[in-house]
């Protein structure tokens, strides 16, 4: 009987230099399209509160539009044990493109969904249909694209290869946070609430069709090839197996990694000027603005971070990340509540960025790279779909509900904190020679 290679990367099969910067480029734009339609909901929550849910309490109406918010992340670990399992079968590319007409198919609907006032919940439950695609597509994009990129790179620039997907993905929040800008300063908060909302959804669906057309040329992953041509071809791996924890033990620590790394997206980028603008009363544009400004600095700091940790390995730039928003949530949480002003808001999207980039940086090689076996698309994709889902599709709810329970606008900090200090311990459980060993199959 045949058996797949141990240790696929160990011989790094030989890709062209072209070839790869091709294959990184034509991933990152469409991973920055992926997550500009994908998270911009949560820029214009305020606007579709006010457009699918009846005249309310608006914080109540705001925390029903969070949770149209999270049912996208539920979809998530759907699509992640759907396309997890193609991944490992048909290939990673094949799911990218699937992954771009599906979140095609859910901007369109969340563009076109008509408003409460027109056909009552049918608009709502339009729109709960296309965060449903939407969160289909996004739990095999990520673990698709995120395998792509690092199984192309090679040992030694693993994290490098594979940050780009997450500074992709913070471009598609930057992205998202320029375009909310313009939108409310060109045209006011009243009309952006009433129709250019959908402004956003439509290029989103147009953007995803184009990245669509862009990929199909894409070669597939060598690693990919090399395991598909192993099947009938390979006898036993003449190099020795590494040592790994079981795969149950690397889904919990995984897990507590993810924990960090989705907050400084989802609440950092994609809920601070919300918790600013609808709760805090600071200048809508503004706010926009200031996140637009992280966004920009987080994108480009990131492939430095996944630089780093390349060369002095996953634990340290985790270490660093978590002590940086362990200390700093709460003070500047209460900076924005107390000044009310631009410029708090400014300074927390800045600061953090330098404590956002290292985990980015290396979050998506560190979840490859965990995982070994015949499933382990499966795994990688699947995990990173729940890990999402928890942390990143219910914390801004999260946040919203402390607020609405304590009367406190810093208690969204709490939140922040209890995820930092998750993430500092499971770090004390990854390998310290990580990104040095081969990738596992």
């Amino acid at each position: 009987m045949t058996q797949l290679p141990v240790d696929v990367d160990a011989h790094e099969p030989a890709a062209p230099p072209r070839a790869r910067r091709r294959t990184l480029t034509l991933t990152a734009i469409g991973n920055v399209f992926e997550w500009y339609d994908f998270t911009v909901y949560g820029f214009f929550a305020p606007a579709i509160a006010a457009t699918f849910f009846p005249k309310q309490d608006s914080l109540a109406a705001l925390l029903s539009t969070f949770v149209v918010f999270v049912v996208g992340f539920l979809a998530r670990p759907v699509g992640g044990l759907i396309f997890g399992r193609l991944i490992d079968r048909k290939g990673r590319k094949t799911i990218m493109l699937f992954s771009m007409l599906l979140m095609a198919g859910g901007s369109l609907l969340i563009a076109v969904a008509p408003g409460y006032a027109t056909a009552g919940v049918l608009g709502t439950l339009v729109v709960v249909l296309g965060r449903l695609c939407q969160g289909l597509s996004a739990g095999g994009e990520q673990g698709s694209a995120g395998m792509f990129l690092v199984e192309w790179a090679g040992t030694g620039r693993r994290a490098f290869f594979g940050s780009f997907l997450n500074s992709a993905a913070t471009t598609g929040v930057l992205m998202g946070a320029l375009i909310g800008a313009m939108l409310t300063t060109t045209l006011g908060t009243a009309v952006v609430n009433e129709w250019a909302w959908r402004i956003p959804f439509f290029l989103g669906a147009a953007l995803a069709l184009v990245v669509f057309f862009l990929r199909r040329d894409v070669e597939e992953s060598p690693v990919f090839r090399e395991i598909r041509s192993a099947h009938g071809s390979v006898g036993e791996q003449d190099t020795a197996p590494v040592h790994r924890m079981p795969n149950g033990v690397v889904f919990v620590v995984v897990l507590g990694f993810i924990a960090l790394w989705t907050t400084t997206t989802f609440i950092t980028l994609t809920y601070v000027p919300t918790f600013a603008f609808a709760i805090v009363g600071v200048d809508a544009s503004g706010s926009l603005w200031a996140t637009a400004l992280g966004a920009g600095m987080t994108a480009a700091l990131i492939p430095v971070g996944g630089w780093i940790s390349d060369r002095v390995g996953r634990r340290p730039v985790i270490f660093f990340s978590g002590i940086g928003y362990l200390v700093l949530a709460v003070p500047f949480f209460t900076l924005i509540a107390t000044t009310k002003e631009f410029w708090a808001v400014l300074l927390l999207e800045f600061v953090l960025a330098f404590f956002s980039a290292p985990i980015l940086g290396t979050g998506v090689a560190l979840i490859v790279e965990m995982f070994h076996g015949p499933n382990h698309g499966f795994l990688v994709t699947f995990t990173m779909a729940i890990g999402v889902t928890i942390f990143g599709g219910f914390g801004p709810y999260i946040c919203t509900w402390l607020i609405s329970v304590t009367g406190e606008p810093v208690s969204a900090s709490y939140w922040v904190v209890a995820v930092s200090v998750l993430t500092l311990v499971s770090a004390f459980f990854i390998p310290r020679n990580l990104h040095t060993r081969p990738l596992a199959r």
